[in-house]
């Protein structure tokens, strides 16, 4: 049996990714994905998104050459499926949707704007579930450049759910109401008020590099180291930052300013730890198609007709 190959793009709104991850041999029982292939390109659509609420001619034909880009890597592997994603920047932009048709009529690719909910469920929906022990109550924290999607899941149900406009690339650009601010913070406290047995679970890729530079184990990282690492970034200027901790601009422009959003959630929820599973909505739409792709295999015989609702057109 031929091996599979899976493709996601994630459409953010401080980087677009493109993924795409292979299972050996048609493994339908806990398949375990490979990486094939992992580009990011440092676009920030958020900057111009939330400034001046529509996204400019220039940056739009820099996506466009980056969506052609990607239509060619993808005709490389033999792609059985693939989803496009965008989030916060293009929901927010008032020429979002007229980018997403115009990348489909350029490139072939469908670009889907997602809510906050539905980028929750892709990245919690699979993945979250395999970092924690069965039963346990958690609380789901993606933390991205427009916005953080907070979501409180107990034995599989989705208690609360809510996509707040505080994001890295919004807060770099002064751009998060005050109101949205103290909503956030009360109603972490009042969750954790309602429940408080809960973990809490950091996506995105902001707190998975502040995972790997406080070197922390087992997919835990521990606040008030986090909180050290915090105060340090707090007094570096953008250079000193990308030279001691090895990063790019672009993240070391918004890394602080993630570290702020979740010390600040785990002071009011008076919370010690954060599970840190590595995960990303990349991860999560690779999933999502390959659930689908292994469900029409059940109800349909032809592999091909999968392909062409999952492939480009």
């Amino acid at each position: 049996m031929n091996d599979l190959y899976f493709a996601a793009i994630d459409i953010g709104s401080n980087a677009v990714r493109l993924s795409v991850k292979s299972i050996r041999g048609d493994a339908v029982d806990n398949p375990c994905p490979e990486q094939e292939l992992l580009i990011r390109f440092p676009l920030r659509l958020g900057k111009e998104a939330f400034t001046k609420g529509k996204i400019s001619g220039k940056t739009v034909k820099q996506l466009l050459l980056l969506m052609k880009s990607f239509r060619q890597m993808l005709k490389v592997f033999p792609v059985t499926g693939f989803r496009a994603c965008a989030t916060s920047a293009m929901r927010d932009a008032g020429n979002g949707e007229q980018i997403a048709d115009r990348i489909r009529k350029k490139t072939g690719i469908p670009v889907e704007i997602i809510s906050g909910e539905e980028e929750a469920k892709l990245v919690y929906g699979i993945h979250i579930d395999k970092a924690l022990k069965e039963g346990d109550g958690y609380m789901y924290m993606d933390v991205g450049g427009g916005s953080t999607q907070v979501s409180l899941i107990r034995a599989g149900e989705v208690m609360y759910s809510h996509s707040f406009d505080i994001g890295t690339v919004r807060m770099m650009s002064n751009r998060v109401d005050e109101k949205e601010k103290k909503l956030f913070l009360s109603i972490l406290k009042d969750l954790r008020e309602q429940y408080p047995d809960f973990k809490l679970v950091g996506s995105g890729g902001n707190i998975n590099k502040l995972y790997r530079l406080l070197k922390e184990n087992n997919c835990i990282l521990n606040v008030e180291k986090l909180k050290q690492l915090n105060k340090e970034l707090a007094w570096m200027v953008v250079e000193k930052r990308m030279v001691k901790y090895k990063i790019k601009r672009d993240r070391a422009e918004v890394i602080g300013y993630a570290a702020d959003i979740f010390v600040h959630a785990a002071e009011v929820m008076q919370i010690s730890e954060i599970v840190v599973p590595s995960i990303n909505l990349s991860d999560g739409i690779i999933d999502n198609v390959r659930a689908e792709y292994y469900e029409w295999r059940v109800a349909h015989s032809s592999i091909a007709a999968f392909r062409r609702s999952r492939v480009l057109a």
